[in-house]
């Protein structure tokens, strides 16, 4: 009888192990039976080792760095661009305000010119009180002070009617 214990024990085992093998092939493959990695069937929460989460770190800082790096070179790039839009706005202000200034100038000239004969024709009209104006030259021409009027030499006779 330790014949057949022995060998239901064998064969229990044997089939315990055949069906262990069976499930672990079905699970992952041959590589969680050794001990291995999942061959691509991992699941997110699978235990990672130290060493890979230092690994996974310096992954995320350098692609960190790198993104900087290429937002940097986009921004440089757009304030070069925004630099020379404004500076052509700017060269096209100076030449128009520059034709503006040389009218301006020209017309503050004029009007300077203008304003310092008018100044010099107000003083003269001033001064006419101080200076004896000659009648030719005033229009129409001037009553003489004592006009040629004459009282009358001779008497004229009045009758009276009588009653």
């Amino acid at each position: 009888m330790a014949e057949f214990a022995s060998k239901g024990v064998a064969g229990a085992a044997l089939g315990t192990g055949i069906a262990g093998l069976s499930l672990g092939i079905l699970n992952g493959g041959l590589g969680n039976i050794l001990g291995t990695n999942c061959n691509n069937v991992c699941s997110d929460n699978m235990p990672i080792t130290r060493y890979e989460l230092d690994m996974e770190n310096k992954i995320v800082a350098k692609d960190s760095e790198i993104a900087l790096l290429k937002s940097n070179i986009y921004t440089d790039q757009k304030i070069a661009d925004v630099f020379e839009r404004l500076n052509t706005r700017m060269v096209a202000m100076d030449k128009s305000n520059a034709e503006n200034f040389a009218a301006q100038a020209t017309y503050n000239a004029t009007l300077n010119g203008t304003l310092s004969c008018l100044q010099g024709q107000v003083a003269q009209l001033q001064g006419l009180t101080k200076v004896v104006v000659p009648i030719t030259s005033v229009c129409p021409q001037p009553m003489p002070q004592y006009n040629s009027w004459t009282a009358p030499t001779t008497t004229t006779t009045t009758t009276t009617p009588s009653a």
